[in-house]
């Protein structure tokens, strides 16, 4: 069969869109709707979760002022109300043979029922009733706060967005579930010393078995405050944006962070604030401006919002900084986000400086450096700088920087080694790009003004040309310790070092916490052993 020749007009006649045809957005639209029916979740289960989420998360703001306001902070109802109960029990045990001379010729001449021992005890059981309902309270705030955990778990995976296989899904999961158990158990001893108490108290007391009562109401009230001290003091919730930070401890991280300021900002990210922050960052990928890198953008937002919340920088000057990195008309969404706003950063931030102090420190002298100390920072072709905290309780952070402003390309080994901490000794081999961060700066100048944005945008050139160890230390012990970071070459000549000298200490707080909680605990304890060992060797001499 013979090869047919057409025109080129005939075959873009061919080629062309047919009057039926559809452009590239409706046709990924059509395929996205066509992927959602197949797996079979509509939009209207998604807004359900959403409407549901935003009830719990109301009824939530609710309970949570109530506990600002009464229960943790505030009027402390759940540390006077169970001490009060306690004074009263005393009270009512000391004085069940006999009421005193003023309560007899003021009180019980006119009412022979209302004894001193009958009335404390009557108003012990109403406290403690008190201190029942505000434990229901917590523990309808936290049921409520993991409900909405779980909704916002369920709209991401509607949404086909992983959620459960994010960084510390199961360590907020386990925080949530475990505050409930604890609060209910505390809930069900109290019921125990409230039957107890109010039993004991019509029944006079004065019997063994009354005397058991006694001393299981007494116990029972002494083991709910101890363990209500040892459940702990770290509160979470889910109104507030950043409430979930301070109960989340985040699991190990990469030794050379790259790009440093996203990776130990969402190291320490919970599991919602870092699922919102991946998808804000989705969100910002179509208005980069052309040659930029998402990733390098990210970088500089996050440390330009760190130097607005420091107060170094307006708000003014990184809308105006960010200018080259995204387009006009994406700039607003940068800074008028729902979830990250100007609160949200600062609240970061500020969470971030308490976790990760040596980190901003070593950035501070950096600064300083090139502020200040710039001709010294040019002398030195390697420059090198380390910290670790003061003092260390759970875990230690140490970072180490080291930048080359050499010309030519060099590899060095850097070494840490401790006695006192797990690892013992971590080896890094690093090899430094020549850097030309330093020659942007203008030599005739002698001091560069620390509020110029200049200084800011050397600095994070300097972040990022050179790099840095965040190494994560356990302490094996109590006292002094040392860790000592040595950096030598390929051949093993010392290059540079530095011994820092820590103090590991246990958190003040929470060991004063620990101490009265199980001293609490072991005292109810033996309230009631010493009234029940009696009554059953009474039973068994029968």
């Amino acid at each position: 069969m013979g090869e047919d020749n057409i025109s080129t007009e005939d075959a873009l006649k061919l080629l062309g869109t047919s009057s039926n045809g559809v452009s590239a957005d409706e046709a990924i639209s059509d395929a996205q709707n066509r992927l959602d029916m197949r797996s079979g979740i509509p939009d209207d289960d998604v807004k359900s979760v959403e409407n549901r989420m935003e009830r719990l998360r109301s009824r939530e703001g609710h309970l949570l002022r109530l506990d600002r306001l009464f229960l943790s902070k505030g009027v402390h109802l759940s540390l006077t109300l169970p001490a009060f109960a306690l004074i009263l029990q005393l009270i009512s045990r000391r004085f069940a043979r006999g009421s005193p001379d003023f309560w007899i010729s003021s009180v019980e001449s006119s009412l022979e029922y209302a004894t001193l021992t009958r009335v404390s005890g009557i108003l012990a059981g109403i406290i403690l009733i008190a201190w029942t309902f505000t434990l229901f309270v917590v523990r309808t705030l936290h049921r409520t706060s993991r409900r909405v955990f779980e909704c916002e778990r369920d709209a991401f995976v509607l949404r086909g967005r992983p959620f459960e296989s994010l960084h510390g899904y199961e360590a907020i999961h386990d925080v949530t579930n475990n505050a409930i158990n604890r609060v209910s158990a505390v809930l069900t001893v109290v019921v125990i010393a409230v039957f107890a108490q109010f039993t004991a108290t019509f029944e006079g007391g004065l019997s063994d078995g009354g005397g058991v009562l006694v001393g299981i109401a007494i116990g029972a009230t002494f083991a709910a405050f101890g363990l209500d001290l040892l459940r702990g003091g770290i509160q979470h919730n889910t109104v507030e944006r950043w409430g979930l930070l301070e109960a989340y401890d985040p699991p190990l991280h990469p030794a050379c962070p790259n790009p440093v300021f996203t990776d130990i900002l969402t190291t320490w990210m919970d599991p919602v604030l870092r699922a919102r922050f991946d998808s804000h960052i989705q969100s910002l990928r179509d208005g980069l401006q052309p040659g930029c890198e998402i990733h390098s953008a990210i970088e500089h937002l996050l440390h330009m919002r760190y130097l607005e919340a420091k107060g170094e920088l307006t708000n003014r000057q990184v809308r105006q900084s960010m200018g080259k990195w995204f387009r006009d008309d994406y700039i607003s969404e940068l800074f008028e986000s729902d979830w990250f706003d100007e609160d949200t950063w600062t609240k970061l931030f500020t969470h971030i400086r308490n976790r990760c102090s040596p980190f901003f420190r070593l950035l501070e002298r950096l600064q300083y450096d090139l502020d200040d100390n710039l001709e010294s920072l040019r002398s030195d072709a390697l420059h090198f700088d380390v910290d670790m905290q003061n003092v260390v309780t759970d875990s230690g952070h140490l970072f180490a920087y080291v930048h080359n402003s050499d010309s030519e390309e060099m590899t060095i080994i850097m070494k840490i080694q401790t006695p006192d901490f797990q690892p013992h000794e971590s080896e890094f081999m690093l090899t430094l790009s020549a850097s030309s961060a330093l020659d942007e700066i203008d030599k005739h100048l002698p001091r560069i003004s620390s509020t110029s944005t200049d200084v800011h945008d050397v600095l994070a050139n300097m972040m990022d040309e050179g790099e840095i160890i965040w190494q994560t230390l356990l302490p094996q012990h109590d006292g002094e310790a040392t860790v000592t970071v040595r950096i030598e070459d390929t051949d093993g000549n010392l290059l540079g070092g530095r011994v820092l000298a820590i103090q590991i200490r246990p958190p003040l707080e929470e060991r004063i916490r620990n101490i009265a909680g199980y001293s609490a605990v072991l005292a109810g304890i033996a309230s009631i052993l010493y009234r029940v060992i009696p009554w059953l060797a009474g039973l068994a001499a029968l």
